[in-house]
């Protein structure tokens, strides 16, 4: 059973399971990086042609390896994680939270691959992250979200989500990587979180749309059978195939004449 409405968005005391597994992995691997100098970047991060090297295990590694380069990486998808991430775990459950987070990461990570440079790499949770506000649209299109930078003006959820990713296909097809940031990577995972919960929300939704496709095709062939019966046969032509009925027999007639004969006797 869907929730109708997010409850408790961004309360230490409401957080879920998910939720807390995630961001206490992230920050784990980003201390653990930044303080103790393990090169988890070096392990984890996904190639740009990590098809070469059969390294398929990246694109899920990845995601949970951020830059120490740039607290603000790492701080942003966290904080994105911590308000939103528990409205949808109570909506989905965290079996299928996790897969939504997952495969919008995953997804997201074969998007940036596809538009990136040999010899790049790319890690973050933000195609993850995106694939989160995607669904968290679908499910609560018209909750208000209060922007980071203008925080006195909140706007509902699907009018944020769209501007975001308006602004992440503009910066994909202007340049796939901007300001070190996978553009590419973000806007695959949102369409990605936002597809999942689509499936979910309305699961009837393909069928229901290829049943309307399928009987506007039965119409339209309806419509051009109507249209292409054959004229009605003139007197003339019916008393013509009578009388070699009557001179020469049933037999005698053409498969044509036949053919006739029944349009001229329905």
């Amino acid at each position: 059973m869907l929730n109708n409405q997010p409850r408790n968005i961004g309360s230490m005391a409401s957080i879920t399971p998910a939720v807390k597994f995630l961001l206490i992995i992230n920050i784990s691997v980003f201390v653990l990086e930044k303080f103790f100098r393990i090169p988890f970047s070096e392990w984890f991060a996904l190639p740009a042609d990590w098809w070469r090297t059969y390294d398929i295990w990246q694109l899920f590694t990845y995601m949970f390896v951020h830059s120490t380069a740039s607290f603000s990486h790492i701080l942003m998808n966290m904080l994105g994680l911590f308000f939103i991430g528990p409205a949808l775990e109570r909506t989905l459950g965290s079996y299928r939270f996790f897969t939504l987070y997952y495969l919008s990461g995953i997804l997201g990570g074969l998007g940036w691959s596809l538009l990136a440079i040999p010899g790049q790499y790319c890690v973050g949770a933000s195609g993850a992250l995106m694939g989160i506000l995607g669904a968290f649209a679908v499910f609560y299109p018209n909750e208000k979200v209060a922007l980071i930078f203008l925080p006195m003006f909140p706007v509902k959820a699907w009018k944020f989500i769209l501007g975001i990713v308006l602004l992440e296909f503009f910066q994909t097809f202007v340049h796939p990587i901007f300001g070190g940031i996978a553009n590419a990577a973000h806007l695959m995972g949102g369409i990605a979180g936002f597809g999942y919960a689509m499936s979910i929300k309305h699961p009837h939704f393909l069928k229901e749309l290829k049943g309307k496709q399928s009987g506007a095709g039965k119409r339209k062939q309806q419509s051009r059978t109507y249209t292409s019966t054959p004229p009605r046969l003139s007197k003339e032509e019916v008393d013509a195939i009578l009388d070699k009925i009557g001179k020469e027999g049933m037999g005698a007639l053409s498969p044509r004449e036949r053919e006739m004969l029944k349009r001229a006797t329905r």
